[in-house]
């Protein structure tokens, strides 16, 4: 438990200090790059820490050095993860090599995204360990990579460079198979929270009910025997689905009319978060589908969040603090890690130093059957 409450107590340390107090001193630059070593470390060195990290070193054990590595479009898995593997394949056939040089990408992209994206870097990355960072970092190994190259792509998305944003897009398709939804984004920047947002959650609402129908006919006209299997995989029980609706479609909801219209400020990534809104809700009729997309929209509302508990907490007034605190609580209450007993997918956490498998079932079936 040490090990990660270290990487927590600094970051809202820093926070304070830095970020809502705005004290300099050397810690505030040699923290950060503590803390990116650290958890390069921490998640690079882990051993079945992670439900999906035990399928991928089952994956690993037959993937095939750099010099024997063939590209092919075939394989279950992207090129650009398999690539991944081949290089730690030529290094050591151990997969915690490939741990760390998913460990060193997938924070290098996170950090540079934090310090292009915002001031409060510490208030960010804290937001961040509460609502994703662990997912990304031992389950979805594959995506987070492709949501990162995302997030790092946005700047070509409001700057409207568009021949750089689709480079960036066939990158994350390299990645994941998720990312070929990332080519409608450019013509949903019009999204806002207004009137017709309001009018598009009826459409949404109005659409789900022959969503089975479309998936069927998409699958036949294109053949892919992937979609058949969503088809019916339309709920992780009711209890499940109205968490995940919590977390991607009412809380991000609430806080952006909660900010907009009762304190009339500004919302930062207001149309990613609109999005992630959006999908979110869909996500209820679909997780499978729907769920998966709303990862690429969470380090922006994450972000957002930072931005506003800063500005909030460093103003004088006390309703606006008590904004603050129900704007944290929220996230706290909306964080998976407290889902279902999700958090034993982490901990305890054991490292290649203390190697011994541990069962990690945490869904509590009884629950989500209801």
């Amino acid at each position: 438990m040490l090990l990660y409450i270290i990487p927590f107590v600094l970051t809202i340390l820093s926070s304070i200090k830095y970020d809502i107090n705005r004290k300099n001193d050397i810690w505030e630059k040699y923290g950060l790059l503590f803390l990116f070593v650290y958890l390069i470390l921490l998640i690079g060195l882990r051993y079945e820490v992670g439900g999906d990290t035990i399928n991928y070193m089952g994956d690993y054990d037959w993937r095939v050095p750099l010099s024997q590595y063939k590209l092919s479009f075939n394989d279950k898995f992207q090129p650009g993860y398999i690539i991944l593997c081949s290089l730690g394949k030529s290094i050591s056939p151990d997969f915690y090599v490939f741990q760390l040089i998913h460990s060193a990408l997938l924070n290098t992209l996170l950090f540079l995204f934090i310090k292009n994206n915002t001031k409060y870097v510490y208030t960010s990355l804290g937001i961040i360990f509460l609502t994703c960072y662990f997912y990304f970092s031992t389950e979805i190994l594959r995506e987070s990579i492709a949501v990162l190259i995302f997030s790092l792509n946005y700047k070509n998305l409001i700057n409207r460079r568009w021949l750089s944003y689709y480079t960036g897009v066939l990158l994350c398709f390299m990645f994941h198979l998720s990312a070929i939804f990332l080519v409608i984004i450019p013509f949903l920047r019009w999204i806002r929270f207004n009137a017709v947002f309001i009018f598009l959650v009826f459409i949404e609402l109005l659409l789900v009910l022959n969503f089975r129908n479309l998936l069927i006919n998409i699958s036949s006209i294109l053949s892919i025997d992937l979609i058949n299997s969503y088809i019916d995989e339309t709920s992780h029980g009711l209890l499940a689905d109205l968490m995940n609706l919590l977390r991607s479609f009412i809380i991000p909801t609430t806080f952006a009319l909660m900010i907009k219209k009762g304190l009339k400020r500004k919302m930062p990534f207001e149309n990613m978060i609109a999005i992630f809104s959006l999908i979110g809700l869909l996500g209820f009729f679909n997780p499978i589908i729907f769920g998966r997309l709303t990862n690429y929209f969470i380090l922006f509302f994450s972000l957002s969040i930072a931005t506003i508990i800063v500005d909030l907490l460093r103003s004088k007034r006390y309703i606006i603090r008590n904004y603050a605190t129900i704007i944290i609580i929220a996230i706290s209450y909306g964080s998976s890690y407290i889902m279902y007993k999700r958090y034993t997918l982490w901990y305890p956490y054991c490292s290649i130093f203390s190697a011994k498998h541990i069962e990690r079932e945490y869904l509590n079936k009884t629950l989500l059957n209801r």
